[in-house]
């Protein structure tokens, strides 16, 4: 009497550890994709901020060139004389951090007094964006 064995079929053993480890991978790869995908436009939101906050640079350095090369005291109250202060204006919506003329000795910078003789040649603006708290900061000088 031979006893043949049917061995076309997988045991109940083999399944349930083919099952988890599909689930296991499964979960792994749902997790990666998850947050790959809800976190995939943060980059762009983030250009975005920096590209306004350079468009605002671009409008100023525009209006410095056509209307302010030979006295940059008036584009210093166009920006907004107060620093610390929010401006919402032509230019855009931005906050003044710096916006003073400058002067360099022993190559270090220094806050220039309207009685200085370079007084008015060198203007310092940095903004900075009110939703980023990026900050750029630009030098204007008299022509």
């Amino acid at each position: 009497m031979n006893s043949q064995t049917d061995n076309n079929g997988f045991t109940l053993i083999e399944l349930i550890v083919v099952i988890v480890i599909a689930s296991i991978f499964a979960t792994m790869m749902y997790q990666y994709v998850y947050t790959s995908s809800t976190r995939s436009p943060l980059p762009i939101f983030a250009l975005d901020k920096s590209l306004k906050l350079h468009e605002i640079i671009e409008n100023l350095t525009s209006d410095y060139s056509k209307n302010y090369t030979s006295d940059p005291t008036k584009l210093q109250t166009s920006i907004g004389k107060t620093e610390g202060s929010t401006q919402k204006n032509d230019y855009g919506n931005y906050k003044v951090i710096h916006n003073r003329f400058i002067k360099f000795v022993s190559n270090s910078e220094q806050k220039a007094s309207s009685g200085d003789a370079e007084y008015g040649e060198l203007l310092k603006v940095t903004i900075e964006s009110i939703s980023s708290k990026e900050r750029l900061t630009v030098l204007y000088h008299k022509q």
